[in-house]
């Protein structure tokens, strides 16, 4: 089994992926600010080895990718990488020992899509400076694992769900109100004429893809959505949850 440096690992992803790991015999470092305990608790942290590291202000000395490499790792998987430049330190420090580098990406390196449905390939029209971020990372990592230096996977989240994480709505938002507008028949607007498309994934779902891309040689060098098996317009979600409520939808379509 491998030894397993998990950063971010007590977020929502890292939640469900720790445990994960402890079951199948992995040797598991959690990395994370120690701001707050795993959304909720699991018997496996108590065999996890906790290290507490402040990402941002190391990485700032200079000292994050050596502090991760130190602690001799087989696999690394990178749960809160948002920066080209804390990826490269990273890498940078990490290539003498080549360890399967595993970053969490995100769908939002995909814009606005003139067809779907979007597939991996496609390509990449950033969204926003989090998804610029994200592509940036993508594509310093293939060109990494092209040059033989750290092998690397990249894994594009869709919209996480589950316990403790605020779902988006159809309105594209995390605002609750947009539950209690449904739930009360008040008419919604919504963007893109309710075609804007999402794929809301479980936490779990996704830490799952991160265990197995770890014993997928194939997958080394490549780039993988992981989200739902079926996209929702917003629309259809709300007329999805109106129901649950027992309403009918009243649904203002509006380019916002």
């Amino acid at each position: 089994m491998s030894r397993v440096v998990v950063i971010g690992a007590t977020g929502h992803i890292g939640t469900y992926l720790v445990p994960r790991l402890v079951r199948g015999g992995h040797e598991v470092i959690a990395m994370s600010r120690g701001a707050r305990d795993p959304y909720h608790a699991s018997p496996q942290w108590g065999s996890v080895t906790r290290v507490t590291v402040d990402r941002d202000a190391e990485d700032e000395a200079g000292t994050f990718g050596g502090r991760v490499a130190a602690l001799r790792p087989d696999v690394v998987i990178d749960l809160i990488c948002f920066t080209a430049a804390s990826a490269r330190q990273l890498t940078d420090a990490l290539r003498p020992s080549r360890p399967l580098l595993i970053h969490c990406g995100t769908i939002w390196v995909h814009g606005p899509a003139l067809r779907v449905p979007v597939t991996e390939d496609e390509p990449r029209t950033a969204y926003g400076e989090y998804g610029t971020g994200k592509a940036e990372i993508e594509a310093l990592l293939y060109r990494e694992t092209l040059a033989a230096g750290v092998p690397a996977v990249v894994l594009h989240p869709g919209h996480i769900s589950g316990p403790g994480w605020p779902v988006i709505t159809p309105a594209g938002d995390l605002d609750p109100a947009v539950w209690t507008r449904l739930a009360t028949g008040q008419p919604l607007a919504l963007p893109d004429l309710g075609l804007g498309v999402l794929h809301h994934v479980h936490a779990d779902d996704v830490a799952q893809a991160f265990e197995r891309a770890m014993s997928r040689p194939a997958a080394i060098g490549a780039s993988f959505h992981v989200v739902a098996g079926q996209a929702m317009t917003l629309r259809g979600l709300a007329a999805g949850v109106a129901g649950w409520f027992g309403r009918e939808p009243a649904l203002v379509g509006s380019v916002t």
